[in-house]
């Protein structure tokens, strides 16, 4: 709990609040639900950290609504967390598809990822709608999608971002974001 004092111009007193602190809750799925019978949608508009379990929830809620079919729309998805968006097409994909790989200047930034076969939506229709906004880890997850045949992309040509960073934090408690490699 945190005490605050207020003071107003148009008051000599100072008033005082009691607030608790609490966890902000960001959510990274804007939208899930069924547009007809047997397909459901999914609005994703970041790939965070909770982005994956979010992701197969929603998932997992349109099936048992009767989806057997889906629509991701990452329009306007600037990306986020590359590990997110990797998980999240496995669900996807049969066993040994490459996902995504990374190339970089040091060994250490080069890795190849690939589908293990254990994903629950492997024999669903996908459509996957992008556009011009939508970039890096949306670039991923629909670049895998479409480059093992998997579901239709819908939209605009994607941001081309195609880049890796790393954020460095520096003693003053700012941070760099370098690019260390491509994928």
């Amino acid at each position: 709990k945190v005490k605050l004092g207020v003071k107003r111009s148009n008051s000599p007193n100072t008033i005082f609040f009691t607030v608790t602190r609490g966890d902000i809750p960001i959510h990274t799925i804007d939208a899930s639900y069924m547009i007809e019978k047997t397909t459901g949608y999914i609005r994703v508009n970041k790939f965070g950290k909770n982005s994956y379990n979010e992701f197969l929830s929603a998932l997992i809620e349109l099936q048992k609504e009767g989806a057997n079919r889906y629509i991701i729309d990452l329009r306007g998805n600037g990306g986020g967390l590359m590990e997110p968006a990797i998980l999240m097409a496995n669900e996807f994909l049969g066993e040994n598809h490459l996902i995504v790989f990374t190339k970089g200047r040091e060994k250490r930034n080069e890795s190849q990822f690939w589908s293990d076969g254990n994903g629950s939506f492997k024999d669903v229709q996908l459509v996957v709608l992008i556009d011009e906004y939508s970039a890096s880890a949306s670039e991923i997850f629909s670049g895998a999608i479409q480059d093992n045949d998997r579901g239709l992309i819908i939209g605009r040509r994607s941001f081309g971002k195609g880049l890796i960073q790393q954020q460095i934090s520096l003693p003053d408690s700012s941070a760099v974001r370098l690019t260390v490699g491509r994928y």
